[in-house]
């Protein structure tokens, strides 16, 4: 008898990496920004669609790993802040985003098994590592202007400083609920925050320059989109705080996720469970 039972451990064991389940999916949901220009709000009137595909690689019930790819778009404006002083500062922004991210996912419940404790949905948190490029752009008149070239902050001029990156890492993390339609088919709900290594996802970060300094070393351009305040042209503002230089830029998605499944759990996983739980 326990030669048998060793006999199904062994064959069960062997086959368990080809039980994984792959899924192949797509996300979509809504995105937004917080940072210098929405320090606080959550879903602010800013919130833009943003949408995604994923590849999800089921570890076994408990575990999976997840490559996803998501684009969307990120602004805010000072103007529509409660806060005066921000409506005075009148800075804003817009910027597309795309992210490639990898993430591990933990069940709560052993998902969509064979076994008899194995459930149909189960709650999840999820965390990882993104990549995600960004290109922060300023509006005057009519026209939108790239702003990373332009040097706001004085970089690139004898203010000092070099261009911020629009490539960048972020840290994404957060929770959600996942259950199965069909045989075949999964939705999710998600809720997650990226927290950035950048303070320039909306150009805002460190102090002013000098009006006239941008003004001549970089062009009007320059000077009116980094100061479009009404203190501009006397001058008050530089050198004071432009925004907040200890806190980095944060992102938010939360959407949905329709999946299929390219596979699914086999038998020899309700066999290693029921040998490992005889074992105990």
């Amino acid at each position: 008898m326990r030669t048998r039972t060793l006999t199904i451990l062994l064959l069960a064991l062997a086959t368990r990496g080809f039980a994984q389940v792959s899924e192949l999916g797509f996300t979509g949901g809504v995105m937004y920004y917080i940072g210098d220009i929405n320090p606080t709000r959550h879903y602010p009137p800013h919130t833009h669609p943003a949408f995604g595909l994923q590849y999800r690689y089921n570890i076994d019930q408990r575990f999976a790993l997840r490559i996803q790819g998501l684009y969307g778009n990120l602004e805010a404006y000072d103007s529509s802040s409660p806060d005066t002083l921000q409506r005075i500062r009148n800075l804003g922004f817009r910027t597309s985003i795309f992210e490639a991210s990898f993430l591990m996912e933990i069940n709560f419940f052993k998902y969509r098994g064979l076994t008899k404790d194995s459930k149909q949905w189960s709650p999840f948190v999820f965390f990882g590592m993104a990549y995600f490029h960004m290109n922060p752009q300023g509006k005057l008149g009519d026209t939108w202007y790239d702003l990373q070239p332009l040097g706001t902050e004085g970089q690139g001029t004898t203010a000092g400083g070099a261009p911020y990156s629009l490539d960048n890492i972020s840290f994404p993390f957060g929770a959600g609920f996942k259950f199965a339609l069909s045989e075949k088919l999964d939705l999710q709900l998600e809720w997650g925050l990226r927290r950035t290594n950048t303070d320039y996802m909306d150009d805002v970060s460190g102090r002013y320059v000098s009006n006239s300094t941008l003004n001549f070393e970089t062009g009007p351009l320059t000077a009116q989109l980094a100061d479009p305040s009404i203190h501009r042209l006397d001058g008050i503002n530089s050198g004071r705080a432009r925004g907040d230089s200890q806190t980095n830029d944060w992102y938010q998605y939360t959407g949905l996720t329709l999946s299929f499944r390219l596979n699914r759990f086999t038998e020899c996983d309700a066999i290693w469970d029921h040998m490992r739980n005889r074992s105990k």
